[in-house]
């Protein structure tokens, strides 16, 4: 069974939660350019100051290692056309 997928937007703080049992991984996959990737496991006051890159120059499919409480996404270069995650839900806050 393949995991619940999320599509984000860039410019947006996201709170997340796991929705993956056991050891399976969340990931993230970027289509098009490429993005600097920024997490906290607290509420940053301005995203994304204050919170730490977790990726500079991302594009492709990766899984987690950590997944953050709070998620940030900007454009480095390029146009990204779709920002997806798996196994995570993202609410805007």
């Amino acid at each position: 069974m393949m995991p619940a997928q999320s599509p984000i937007s860039l410019n947006t703080l996201y709170l997340i939660e796991r929705k993956l049992a056991g050891d399976e991984q969340p990931g993230i996959e970027v289509i098009g350019g490429t993005v600097d990737i920024y997490g906290s496991q607290k509420t940053p006051t301005s995203a994304p100051t204050g919170m730490f890159k977790t990726s500079a120059g991302f594009s492709g499919i990766d899984s987690f290692g950590m997944v953050p409480k709070y998620l940030y996404i900007t454009q480095a270069t390029g146009t990204t056309t779709s920002i997806i995650l798996t196994g995570i839900s993202a609410k805007p806050v």
